[in-house]
């Protein structure tokens, strides 16, 4: 008897994909039902527009990701059973938009891991059950609004809703750190010296802290917090002693700066690896919104550095508070008050860079960015993948299946969903992630439509 988990990247979703008939997309869904577990990242929250308990946030992650509850029934319908739910979107509309997120989810029985009404909570592996075994899954984020991460319970004070934490410092050699003392100094921040480095923080919020660790090599370097480090891998460690499958998830929207965004973290393939030496099975990182980055092959795992959005429907976000319209009030004429949201979502312009022969300078997310060049989904080649991890009897992983898909750009029905690439477009799809994956030593051989990950 073998186990099968589908798995698939950033899930944005606001309109009724049950409604959606390309065979394409269609094949792809399929590929999620026949498994017997379905995992995808919610990056979004479910909310009623009526509900006086969801406000959205002074500091969001990008656009305020929302659509109503029903959405969960898409997920469902989709055959997904298990999401994770860490990311910079998590509390986009605070803690009432996140309850609200849980109860549409638990009356889909999907289930759910990465935010929780407690760090403990958040922290914690959920698990469901197959006919083949228990699989589990751990859900973190590096990418997050500092007030969004949950909070420890004491026996003597409650704990704090909010996301499961992968935090991370930057080392600095001797003159970049001199040169940033200068100028937060110059910027009116408190800096403050440690024992291994200085805290900054800005006037009157002495908990709104930036920590900086001295080294004496030069340059500049993130590195993970030992404490959030720690506990994760703790978290899936218990994962895997209490299931046949670990899946251990990090949302991810960090590159390393010598390279672009296809590249993870410096801090990213050691930590992952990490994960599967504490008992994960495979380990899926998403949110580089490149879109695609490499596979790592190691220790009897996998680790899938970013397969791809699978949904992207942002620019069909029915409702958006004023702080977005005026960041994109630039655009159009008149005052951002008077704006619709079709009108600031064109300006921004997500779903003009799905189409692989638009213009690279489309793809800096509403306007020119120097770092990282060229912004959002400018990749070499775009595309979406779904994992088929097969393992077999032992619970040993034996077979990893990648089929190959992209996203629709038009009509706006089919806008930000999935469909199968077929022919050229899906060897050049496997071909570029064959590409990505040499660096982790990792060969995906492309056939028949779909690519084999060399085990």
């Amino acid at each position: 008897m073998t186990l099968t988990v589908a798995l698939s990247g950033d899930s944005i979703v606001n309109r009724r994909i049950s409604a959606c008939d390309d065979e394409g997309f269609l094949s792809l869904i399929d590929e999620i039902r026949a498994a017997d577990i379905g995992f995808t990242h919610l990056e979004m929250n479910l909310l009623d527009e009526a509900d006086d308990h969801a406000y959205p946030a002074a500091e969001a992650g990008g656009t305020w990701m929302s659509a109503q509850p029903r959405i969960a029934e898409e997920f469902a319908w989709a055959g997904f059973e298990m999401v994770s739910h860490a990311s910079n979107h998590a509390l986009d509309y605070g803690y009432g938009g996140l309850a609200s997120t849980w109860a549409a989810l638990e009356n889909q029985d999907i289930d759910f891991t990465g935010t929780g009404r407690t760090l403990a909570d958040a922290r914690g592996p959920v698990y469901r059950e197959a006919s083949g075994g228990r699989v589990a899954c751990v859900s973190m984020t590096t990418s997050f609004t500092p007030w969004s991460r949950a909070g420890r319970a004491r026996r003597d004070h409650g704990g704090r809703p909010g996301v499961n934490p992968l935090g991370y410092h930057f080392e600095m050699g001797p003159d970049a750190l001199d040169q940033y003392r200068s100028l937060a100094a110059a910027m009116g921040q408190w800096v403050t010296p440690t024992d291994d480095g200085y805290r900054f923080n800005p006037p009157g919020l002495h908990n709104t802290v930036f920590n900086v660790t001295a080294s004496e090599q030069p340059g500049v370097r993130p590195v993970l917090d030992s404490t959030d480090r720690q506990g994760n891998l703790r978290a899936v460690a218990e994962a895997d002693r209490q299931a046949d499958i670990t899946v251990a998830h990090v949302h991810t929207h960090e590159w390393d700066t010598d390279g672009d965004l296809s590249d993870p973290a410096p801090f990213l393939p050691a930590f992952t690896r990490d994960c599967i030496d504490a008992g994960a099975d495979v380990v899926l990182c998403q949110g580089s919104h490149t879109p695609l980055r490499g596979i790592d092959r190691y220790g009897g795992g996998i680790v899938l550095h970013d397969p791809g959005d699978f949904f992207m429907m942002s620019d069909t976000t029915r409702r958006l508070p004023a702080e977005f319209y005026d960041r994109y009030s630039d655009g159009f004429d008149g005052h951002s008050a008077d704006a619709a949201p079709g009108q600031v979502l064109a300006e921004r312009g997500i779903s003009s860079m799905f189409d692989e022969d638009a213009d690279d300078s489309d793809a800096d997310y509403g306007g020119a960015v120097e770092s990282p060049a060229q912004g959002y989904f400018s990749g070499d080649v775009l595309g979406t993948l779904v994992p088929v991890c097969e393992f077999d009897d032992e619970f040993d992983l034996a077979r990893v299946t990648i089929h190959p898909g992209y996203l629709r750009a038009s009509p706006t029905v089919y806008t930000g969903t999935p469909t199968r690439a077929t022919g050229d477009r899906a060897q050049r799809i496997i071909n570029h992630v064959d590409e990505l994956s040499a660096r982790f030593d990792t060969d995906i051989e492309y056939s028949n439509g779909v690519g084999t990950v060399d085990l």
